[in-house]
This record gives structure tokens, sequence and C-alpha cells, in this order.
């Protein structure tokens, strides 16, 4: 089995309060997963699990959010390439004590950018713009682009927040 390089890429910010979407998108395969998280969820998990710094949880959720989509693709990741839509070393912290066996390089678009030697936007960018507008209606799933939603609820993020308490 090829492994490929994925792009991660987030429409939207946390701290605005409104709908989000996340995307991993393979550049070669084009093989692509996501989620949206509603505005109304991301204002629950503010309220109830986000404690001291705003930039620093924030940075958390997306970690999380990226653990459950890479879950779908993990033997599949030669390079997993993280936009800077939260602090990256954050998010990446976090995603190796969540990843329990990793194989797979993580770095940030930036990164990239400088071993590509040009100035390129992540592959995962329209990807995820899509993913905010159509994976909360399952009726539009069929239409246009494929994708493949993994639906995230506040339960399953609740469980890797307190997991990681634990590590």
């Amino acid at each position: 089995m090829e492994k490929d390089n994925f792009h991660v890429d987030m429409s939207g910010r946390i701290y605005e309060g409104k709908t989000i979407g996340i995307a991993i998108v393979g550049t070669k395969t084009k093989l692509n997963y996501g989620c949206a998280l509603k505005g109304n969820l991301i204002k629950l998990i503010k309220k109830e699990l986000f404690i001291k710094n705003i930039f620093e949880e924030s940075a958390k959720l997306y970690a999380i959010c990226i653990y459950m989509l890479i879950k779908e693709v993990e033997n599949k990741i030669d390079t997993l390439i993280i936009c800077n839509d939260e602090d990256f070393k954050i998010v990446k912290e976090i995603l190796l004590k969540l990843l329990k066996n990793n194989n797979f390089e993580i770095i940030n678009i930036s990164e990239f950018r400088k071993r590509l030697g040009r100035n390129v936007g992540s592959f995962a960018d329209n990807y995820a713009r899509i993913y905010r507008k159509r994976a909360l209606k399952p009726k539009k799933w069929p239409k246009g682009k494929e994708i493949n939603v993994i639906p995230i609820t506040y339960r399953l993020i609740k469980r890797y927040w307190e997991e990681l308490k634990n590590i």
C-alpha cells in the first residue's frame, strides 16, 4: 500500500463561535475525510471544557478533531501537513499524545513550503470549506465532490479531553 502526504485545514475559526469545517486530504489520492463543528457545539465546549487559555484550548480542540479524522487513514500517511490555523506546537504536541504509534512525520504548512521552495496553499483548503457547508446537512452529501463525513459529538470530544488530562 502506497503512502501519501495528507494536508489538514480548517475553515473558520474556533474563537468566532461559528460553524467550522475541518478536512484531511491526500495529495495524490485525493482521499478525504472531514467534519463540521456547529457554532452551538463550539460554544458548549468553550463553556464546559475551556478553563484557562482560549488559544491553547482552541489548539487542543483542533488537535482532537484532527486525531478523529486521522484514525481513518493513519496507516496511509507518510507526512501530515497541518495548516497554521491554531498554534502548531500545541496541536502537534497533543496529536503525539493521542497517537500511540506514530509512524509518520507531522509538519506545518510553513515547513512544507520551505521544503518545496515555493509558496503553495493547502490541498485541504477547499475541502474544509465544503465540509463546513455540507457536513451538517446529510441531504447535500451526495451532491458535488464526494465527501466522507466523520460525526464529531460533544461526548467524543469530552472523552478525548479527559483522556489528555491523564496522559
